[in-house]
């Protein structure tokens, strides 16, 4: 692994942990409790970092994950290895099945329809997931409770900062150069 993969994972670990916290921060009253939020803006940002860093991308996803379960979610170690495995596993997962199957390799390449189809795709796999492994560790009872919730809040979160991305990319690139 080179420093630049490196960097790739600690900018994810930290963008992942911030925004984490941004989102409890600013949007606390849409939580349903920990772990399942209305609108979840980190979930956007596991599926953006896959996107534009790959594998680097998910072990970043992972380190976060891994630091903010340890103290958000469950006190269990197999519970919080799992959910963390799902966290940077399940927009692997999309990113991968995208690839093999033509996805452009930049995101500035990607229309807004395979944007939204992937965001769909992620959210569904993410919260499915999650909501399976809450139940099956007694940690959430309720299956299709957490799960709306997960997925309406991770489809939210990804479509707000995907699209807000691809804004930011798109006004960047149509940017005049300065001649100096």
């Amino acid at each position: 692994m080179n420093l630049v993969s490196l960097i790739y994972i600690a900018i994810t670990a930290a963008l992942f942990v911030s925004f984490f916290h941004l989102n409890d921060w600013l949007l606390k009253a849409f939580e349903l409790h920990a772990g399942a939020n209305w609108v979840f803006l980190p979930a956007g940002l596991r599926l953006m970092c896959t996107l534009v860093f790959g594998i680097e991308g998910a072990i970043g996803l992972l380190i976060g994950a891994l630091v903010l379960l340890s103290d958000h979610v469950a006190k269990d170690p197999v519970t919080i290895l799992g959910s963390a495995l799902i966290s940077a596993g399940a927009p692997y997962l999309v990113y991968h099945c995208a690839l093999r199957a033509g996805m452009p390799a930049t995101l500035e390449q990607i229309s807004a329809r395979l944007l939204s189809v992937l965001s769909l795709a992620y959210a569904l796999a993410n919260s499915a997931l999650h909501s399976f492994w809450f139940v099956s560790r007694g940690v959430y009872p309720n299956f299709m409770h957490n799960w709306i919730t997960m997925f309406i809040g991770d489809l939210l979160g990804t479509l707000i900062m995907i699209y807000t991305l691809k804004i930011i990319l798109a006004l960047f690139h149509r940017r005049p150069v300065q001649s100096i």
